[in-house]
């Protein structure tokens, strides 16, 4: 199985080589803001918008007239008329609006896809015009380098390595099934009792504290002011901080669940709409909006779709099923003899069945109703291989039948930056991941 890996590194930069990554930054956004106005003058006049090869082709010209644009590398200048062209397209095939200038400090990157080399042995990382540039070699990167992604996150800069290597697909090694309840006091809780509540660590509590009283201060500070400016960077950085430490808490923990069963079986909830404002209008207003926003704030500080996302790429990776079940009455059916009624959910941590008896936390009486649907509906697929899924979704233990994608009406034909024949998928993207029905593997 060929799958693709980013791999993020600090890097150790000093203040000249930052001052040139600066500019390059710079250049690329001016070269972005310049083809957009191109071709939204082009548009206005009645002429076709200007494709991939046309904007590419303006290049030479433009660095005549700004010889400073020829400091950085010719393909990062490249890859930001590709990324112009993409957001069109995405435009016509998705929710996106349509691209709009990209200010200073919004997204700063500078994506290079050749002549970078990576040595795993020094810890490096060489990079075109640039050289050899020192990271905080946390791990070692696997498989061959790709694309190097710079991007400046928190006061310093960030390298993401994009690596593809191909995998061995065998058979899980666990046998063991877990059902996973995403909730709000605790953020996951398993099936199994033997496993504990996984819950956010408490240090998250010390530094949310932190952020509300540095959002104080950038209140409290004129606008346009240094001293704003400071208190902004200062309050950035925190929630920074609060974002790393949430990302890694459930990187280890999902790949702890994966590495240690065979099936996951998960909720398929839709956290956005969950999470939608009841304010209302001035003419219709909500009602218990003080409360809504704050189970909503709850819901996005666990982070529940970061946690579903980490365990499909996992599971895919690994070979082992993920199940997304529908959420209807898994918090009132009773895990024991099956009785549903509202009155059985006695308080927000007890759950206690009015037919049997059966008394048990909330959350895990839940998380065994969302490994039951998976059971039974996994029960009544065919063509299950064991350990696997069914042969059609890839990740199983047998050979992969190709799986007919729907197709997506086009309004507009391809962008000559997505010019030629397509490729599907790799095994342990998104793309890849998102299957229609309930199975995700």
């Amino acid at each position: 199985m060929l799958i693709r890996q980013g791999f993020q590194y600090a890097l150790r930069l000093k203040a000249q080589r930052e001052a040139v990554l600066r500019r390059w930054v710079g250049c690329r956004r001016f070269v972005f803001n310049e083809a957009l106005a191109h071709q939204r003058a082009e548009v206005a006049a009645g002429r076709k918008r200007p494709g991939y090869v046309v904007l590419c082709a303006r290049l030479p010209e433009l660095k005549k007239l700004h010889p400073w644009l020829g400091e950085p590398p010719a393909q990062a200048l490249q890859q930001a008329l590709k990324d112009l062209c993409k957001a069109w397209d995405a435009k016509f095939t998705s929710k996106f609006g349509a691209p709009r200038f990209k200010k200073k400090g919004e997204g700063d990157t500078l994506r290079l896809p050749q002549d970078c080399r990576y040595d795993a042995a020094t810890g490096t990382v060489s990079l075109p015009k640039l050289g050899s540039v020192r990271l905080r070699h946390s791990r070692q990167a696997l498989g061959d380098l790709k694309n190097v992604t710079l991007r400046q996150e928190r006061g310093r800069w960030v390298a993401s390595l994009q690596t593809e290597r191909e995998v061995d697909v065998g058979s899980p090694t666990a046998t063991a099934a877990v059902g996973l309840d995403f909730g709000a006091a605790t953020t996951i809780m398993p099936s199994n009792a033997s496993l504990a509540p996984i819950e956010l660590p408490s240090r998250i509590g010390r530094y949310e504290r932190r952020m509300k009283r540095l959002q104080q201060q950038v209140s409290r500070k004129k606008k346009g002011s240094a001293n704003r400016k400071k208190a902004v960077a200062r309050l950035n950085a925190c929630h920074g901080r609060i974002a790393a430490m949430r990302r890694d808490f459930l990187h280890q923990h999902t790949t702890a669940l994966v590495r240690g069963h065979a099936l996951v079986a998960i909720e398929d909830l839709s956290v956005k709409s969950m999470t939608a404002s009841s304010a209302g209008t001035l003419d219709a207003p909500g009602k218990n909006v003080r409360a809504k926003s704050g189970l909503n704030r709850t819901i996005l500080r666990n982070g529940w779709s970061m946690a579903r996302t980490m365990l499909e790429y996992k599971a895919a990776w690994s070979v082992v099923m993920l199940v997304a079940v529908p959420p209807a009455y898994t918090s009132q059916a009773c895990s024991s003899c099956g009785h549903t009624a509202p009155e059985n959910r006695k308080t927000q941590a007890l759950f206690e069945c009015v037919a049997c008896g059966h008394a048990e936390n909330a959350d895990r009486n839940a998380a065994r109703n969302i490994l039951a649907k998976a059971q039974q509906q996994l029960s009544s697929a065919n063509s299950i291989q064991p350990g696997g899924c069914p042969t059609s979704t890839p990740g199983h233990c047998g050979e992969l039948t190709p799986v007919k994608a729907r197709p997506r009406p086009r309004t507009r034909p391809r962008s000559a930056a997505q010019g030629g024949l397509v490729e599907p998928p790799l095994a342990g993207t998104i793309s890849g991941l998102s299957l229609p029905g309930n199975l995700h593997l």
